[in-house]
């Protein structure tokens, strides 16, 4: 009997270590997008570091071609010194049949438990109005705890009119690393999307 309660305090702690440090929440979903199958994505990110952005795109292109989607990253599709707006999308991108755009930002790091942010009446523009004008307002400190957490907001954008069809926030604890933290939420993100028949 001891020799059981162990070996399952075991297999709890096994399992416990191996699980996620990184949770999604306030997920959305545009049950009104009927559009087509979603097969070439470009993946934009935002943040304070051009090295960080290059990590994000990145990352999410290793998780997208897992499922077979053509992917291009705006580190490389995009001019140094252009930002993505609806004329430069239409100037870079108009004849590369581009069916989404997935949008990872950069929302902080705090030490606290709960996330109390600004912007939220914000999140669902359409991508064309979206870029700066909402980025910035994602993160808002609430309350200190002694626990690291970073945020991320993650948006699936369609392409002919821009709406949104999907998005997520994120939570990583005491992550090592800014490349783990990616990785984590590259795969949980691209999970979501496959659940949700984004993507096949």
């Amino acid at each position: 009997m001891i020799f059981r309660i162990t070996s399952l305090c075991i297999v709890s702690i096994v399992l416990l270590s191996c699980s996620s440090s990184t949770q999604l929440t306030d997920i959305y979903i545009n049950e009104s997008f009927t559009g087509k199958e979603i097969k070439k994505i470009l993946v934009l990110g935002i943040a304070k570091e051009e090295w960080k952005k290059k990590v994000y795109e990145n990352e999410f292109r290793t998780e997208l071609r897992k499922h077979n989607i053509e992917v291009l990253t705006a580190w490389q599709e995009l001019p140094k010194g252009e930002e993505l707006t609806r004329e430069t999308f239409k100037k870079y991108f108009k004849d590369k049949n581009v069916d989404a755009v997935l949008v990872a930002i950069a929302a902080g790091e705090s030490t606290e438990e709960t996330l109390y942010s600004g912007g939220t009446s914000h999140v669902y523009m359409g991508f064309y109005g979206f870029y700066f004008t909402t980025a910035s307002v994602f993160y808002s400190p609430g309350y200190l705890s002694e626990e690291k957490t970073v945020h991320m907001k993650t948006n699936l954008y369609e392409t002919d009119e821009g709406e949104i069809i999907w998005s997520a926030r994120s939570k990583s604890y005491e992550p090592k690393n800014t490349k783990e933290v990616i990785q984590t939420v590259s795969r949980n993100v691209v999970d979501e999307l496959y659940l949700e028949g984004f993507v096949k």
